[in-house]
């Protein structure tokens, strides 16, 4: 794919829109095999120039970077969709937080090495650091509802309703860590972080 019609100012907003996400994906392609990328390598993959990433992407290598952390992240967040106190209810508590064990486990193995570019920009990107606490403060969120509903229900412990929500989103980042990610006994470690959660948030368990 050439520059050509991609930098026209009369380009319709879907035509800018499909660029955009094919310069992620080229990015994130390239994060998840080789940890890393520049501009023209970016580039190159997409099929464009160096001056269409500027288009699409004014802060070029820092925006392209964030919108690659930002995909990761959105697929972390939307993990948390297993948390409803309907999943409690029907499943129990363990089943539901394991759902959710292995589903973090499996998006930051994914996603270890855009994970990391990300993290180690974060410091010094102020869109980075945006992305990270948008997507952090819905977790927080959504985590608050499910232990508020399943304190109502009887299938969470009683307690700081937001410390325990906050317990849900400190452990789950601790889930990306290479100890566990690259460990040939990531299943029983898996289990041992759920009991680990069921402990802290089960009826009769410590409160805090």
């Amino acid at each position: 794919m050439g520059v050509g019609g991609d930098l026209d100012e009369g380009a319709p907003v879907g035509r800018s829109e499909r660029t955009r996400r094919i310069l992620v994906d080229a990015t994130v392609d390239r994060l998840r095999s080789d940890g890393a990328f520049t501009a023209e390598q970016v580039a190159a993959d997409a099929g464009v120039s160096v001056a269409t990433i500027y288009n699409r992407f004014p802060e070029g290598r820092d925006g392209l970077l964030a919108a690659a952390f930002d995909r990761a992240l959105d697929r972390v967040v939307a993990v948390g969709a297993v948390l409803t106190v309907e999943r409690l209810l029907d499943d129990g508590l363990e089943a539901t937080l394991r759902a959710m064990v292995e589903g973090l486990v499996a998006v930051f193995a994914d996603e270890a090495l855009v994970m990391r570019a990300g993290l180690a920009r974060l410091p010094e990107s102020r869109m980075l650091r945006e992305s990270y606490r948008r997507h952090e403060a819905d977790a927080r969120s959504r985590n608050h509802r499910f232990v508020q509903l399943g304190q109502a229900a009887g299938r969470i412990v009683d307690g700081d309703t937001d410390e325990l929500a906050d317990v849900l989103v400190v452990l789950g980042q601790g889930l990306n860590n290479p100890v566990l990610l690259g460990s040939v006994r990531r299943g029983r470690l898996v289990g041992h972080m759920t009991a680990a959660l069921v402990a802290i948030l089960e009826p009769g368990g410590p409160t805090t």
